[in-house]
């Protein structure tokens, strides 16, 4: 692979990672439950405020910045949806929702009085500004270890889940149509290859990837050995062969999951996020989360092994 990044092709390496996780439900089914203390990182969020300006098909343009749960809530104050199940975020402030005319209804970002929006956080693995500030800690705390990581084959990695999709104008031909179509459904599949390193495609095809929690869940992940330093500099991710593309709403894969090698099945510390969670959780020392809790560019709370992932 181009840059400092290696597939590692020997997946048993990592099958500890497996025996040790608990059943789906709590946060031990992510991070394993032999850490003395843990913590989980919350993803920020997004507020979204209208600019007055709208852009060529009139729709009003906004500016964003990222913002913390805690600002969120005092945001939202009364203002909250219908809790639901499916993440951290959904947990806490809920959805907000409307039935529409036809009987379906539509979820909607929580609004507020001066048209300003909130978006929920980043979901699926951790964001690289995360990522370089925690990996900055940890080298800090223990080094910096040769670390493997673990990178879902899903969206934007695999190739073969992708699709293209184009308008036409009224009154293009059935033959334009599927001409076209099939044209940019290749071109799209060819830079999507073209962003994912080789090595990482035939792990992908030859199925040495490790599945977490379980195996056959549809949650392969391919492994990667690297120094932990590579995650210091967000761009790492423009050489990694993930493929990153700036022009994709969902850019690239950063991992799902990242710990020391070394001492096998007993590392310092384990940090791990699931392809459902809008947030990030951390097993190791006291002292390292400790340091998480207080350190003034994450926003943490401290968790215990047994309790619900969402």
């Amino acid at each position: 692979m181009a840059g400092r990044l290696r597939v590692e092709h020997d997946v048993s390496s990592a099958r500890w990672v497996q025996a040790a996780l608990a059943d789906l439900g709590s946060i031990a089914a992510v991070v394993p439950p032999i850490f003395e203390a843990y913590a989980r990182i919350l993803h920020p969020a997004t507020l979204e405020t209208p600019t007055g300006e709208t852009d060529a098909w009139g729709t009003p343009v906004y500016g964003s910045r990222q913002i913390s749960w805690a600002e969120a809530a005092v945001l939202i104050g009364d203002r909250l949806g219908e809790p639901q199940p499916w993440s951290v975020w959904l947990r806490r402030f809920g959805e907000i929702g409307r039935d529409l005319p036809d009987g379906s209804r539509l979820t909607e970002r929580h609004a507020l009085p001066d048209g300003s929006r909130i978006g929920e956080p980043h979901d699926g693995d951790i964001p690289r500004p995360l990522l370089a500030t925690l990996a900055s800690l940890l080298l800090e705390e223990h080094g910096d270890a040769e670390v493997l990581s673990a990178v879902w084959e899903g969206r934007e990695l695999d190739p073969r889940g992708s699709s293209a999709f184009a308008a036409f104008p009224a009154g293009t031909s059935w033959w334009v149509r599927r001409r076209e179509t099939r044209r940019l459904q290749a071109e799209h599949r060819a830079e999507q290859v073209a962003a994912v390193d080789p090595e990482v495609l035939a792990a992908m095809r030859a199925q040495r990837v490790l599945g977490l929690p379980r195996e056959q869940q549809g949650r392969g992940h391919v492994l990667l050995r690297s120094p932990l330093s590579v995650f210091l500099d967000p761009r790492w991710v423009e050489t990694a062969g993930l493929g990153w593309r700036h022009d994709r709403p969902y850019p690239g894969r950063t991992p799902n999951a990242i710990w020391p090698v070394e001492p096998h099945a007993a590392p310092a510390w384990f940090v791990a996020t699931d392809l459902d969670l809008d947030v990030t959780l951390v097993g190791g020392s006291a002292r390292l989360i400790d340091r998480i809790l207080g350190h003034p560019a994450i926003e943490a709370e401290r968790i215990r092994p047994t309790d619900p992932l969402v």
